[in-house]
């Protein structure tokens, strides 16, 4: 009797178990970057709705035993123990099935671009779990050896048929980049990626395991970890290292366009380490270089050793907000520029609170390159230990330069050259030079107010070198510090139509003491002068006086 009833208990049980009913939803999206298309092609697109969806059971263990959200099965065709075809609904490429596993492989045909689609997709959630996601119910393993391409991709997607959600990465080292054709991960719109630290590996923590707790590492060459299409919008990555097994030609995240804008990036304690370039903004050359990339704000993030640059913009729609982040460049040499921001063509970039550099014995590239841009505004910054602080211009472009635009630094720190080979303006406040600094021709315009050009001299009594302030630079105006007697060969231009708000007072003279060799129009104040005289005489009670054919003229 005891053995007739757990008979029964097993089945009931049994059969519960492997009956459970688990809902599946999805459409036939494509996620993928096109870069050849000649009209808009969005990252995110469908194929049509005849295409039928390939359904492979990914646990053999267990029978396949699907049907369709109405219960039946008359939805699909080529029904074998492993595998399925389902016709998705014809409206709006939407498709649903219910089935007894947590996950199966979907397969479609794309489109010209991605011909074929292949994702790992998993049963709905529960509803209070909705909009938060993890890279593992994708099958991700993320064991440093493990190859999890086609895991995340699928999580990317899942993520995108959503409209967006939060993607989490737990403890791991999720390897990508082993898959045929691999092309880079594409990032979908309205995506939070995040994982659990900010760390660089090998960071100074003094901690056993010397790896960042959450990465996503790349294998193989001349590709890219993440690539951005058009159509894509507000984007977040936060708290993760990206690193590249290999520095040649590889890329943590390429960005490309032509059509529709993208706009929305922010970047959050996230580590670029040991690729080629860490970040690639670039238009295609469908539309001369006019992607319209907008509002990408990278904040606490760092870059370690990326060879060529970490930031690299040629797209002329782009504007940026790098802050509070840091460059640390390896040794500029041979086909290693060592830069730490690339801006080929650019809109506008605010840089604030940012420091990097290279090291004493291996001087990194340029801090920060330009060729076309508009606005560049650097706030409270600092590099050191670089062969260029700033570089403009450096491929000699003919048609480079522009007035309208100028490059500003506010309170900031530059000790390595500065060197501009085009005409441009440059605006400096409260900033510190080093001595012989700057090179520069008479076609820039310079406007600098409380700069220093060597340290206070009772700190290192400003050695280095003799102070040529802008080079050859044109001044239109200029203030000096006292402690360095003014700035010596560069007056203070002011132009021929100045109105101001207050009485003007010119510097005063006893007439013993007017300076020579002045040109003619300039004019002081003779405190004993007699009016009416030229050459000014002493003995009256003070007049202007100006500069006549050579000689002091009192009115």
């Amino acid at each position: 009797m005891n053995k007739i009833l757990l008979a029964i208990l097993l089945s009931v049980f049994g059969a519960a178990a492997h009956g459970q009913a688990f809902k599946f939803e999805g459409y036939n999206l494509i996620l993928q970057v096109p870069q050849t298309h000649r009209a808009q092609t969005c990252a995110v697109r469908y194929a049509p709705p005849s295409r039928g969806v390939k359904i492979t059971d990914l646990n053999r263990s267990t029978p396949l035993n699907l049907k369709g959200c109405d219960g039946g099965r008359a939805d699909f065709s080529s029904l074998t123990s492993s595998s399925a075809t389902l016709r998705p609904n014809a409206g709006g490429s939407k498709w649903c099935f219910e089935g007894e596993d947590e996950r199966y492989m979907i397969e479609f045909q794309g489109d010209q671009y991605a011909p074929d689609v292949k994702y790992i997709w998993p049963a709905n959630l529960a509803t209070n779990e909705m909009g938060f996601f993890s890279v593992r119910d994708f099958g991700a393993v993320g064991d440093g050896r493990t190859d999890d391409t086609v895991a995340i991709q699928s999580a990317l997607a899942y993520v995108a048929s959503r409209n967006g959600g939060t993607l989490k990465f737990p403890e791991g080292d999720y390897v990508v980049g082993g898959t045929p054709g691999f092309e880079g991960l594409a990032i979908p719109s309205g995506i939070i990626i995040e994982g659990v630290s900010g760390l660089q590996s090998g960071a100074s923590t003094n901690n056993a395991k010397r790896e960042n707790a959450s990465r996503i590492s790349l294998r193989g060459t001349g590709r890219s970890l993440f690539r951005i299409g058009e159509c894509v919008e507000q984007v977040t990555l936060r708290d993760m290292e990206f690193y590249a097994q290999s520095s040649n030609r590889t890329i943590g995240i390429e960005g490309t366009g032509a059509y529709t804008s993208s706009q929305g990036f922010q970047l959050e304690r996230v580590v670029f380490n040991n690729f080629y370039r860490g970040i690639q903004i670039e238009g295609l050359p469908q539309t001369n270089l006019n992607w319209q990339v907008d509002y990408v704000k990278i904040k606490e993030t760092r870059f370690i050793y990326n060879t060529d640059t970490a930031v690299y913009c040629n797209a002329r729609n782009s504007n940026w907000k790098i802050e509070s982040s840091l460059f640390i460049n390896p040794k500029k040499m041979p086909g290693q520029n060592a830069d730490s921001m690339h801006f080929e063509r650019v809109g506008m970039v605010l840089l604030e609170d940012t420091y990097g550099g290279g090291f004493p014995n291996a001087l990194g590239g340029t801090f920060l390159k330009i060729l076309d841009s508009g606005n560049i505004t650097v706030i409270g910054s600092q590099t050191e230990n670089m062969t260029n602080s700033l570089y403009y211009n450096e491929a000699g472009n003919p048609y480079a330069g522009d007035y309208s635009y100028p490059i500003t630094f506010v309170n900031s720190v530059f000790g390595n050259s500065i060197v501009f080979k085009a005409r441009r303006t440059f605006v400096s406040t409260g900033s510190l030079y080093g001595p012989n600094t700057f090179q520069a021709g008479p076609d820039v315009r310079v406007y600098s107010t409380g700069d220093r050009f060597c340290y206070d001299g009772l700190i290192l009594g400003c050695a280095g070198g003799t102070k040529n302030n802008f080079d050859r630079a044109t001044v239109v105006f200029m203030t000096g510090q006292i402690a360095e007697r003014g700035v010596p060969g560069h007056p203070a231009v002011f132009g021929t139509d100045v109105e101001f708000g207050q009485p003007v007072r010119m510097p005063s003279f006893s007439s013993g003491s007017l300076p020579g060799g002045k040109s003619n129009g300039t004019m002081v104040y003779c405190e004993d002068c007699r009016r009416d005289t030229t050459p000014c005489r002493g003995g009256g009670s003070g007049a202007p006086a100006m500069v006549v054919s050579g000689s002091w003229s009192c009115l």
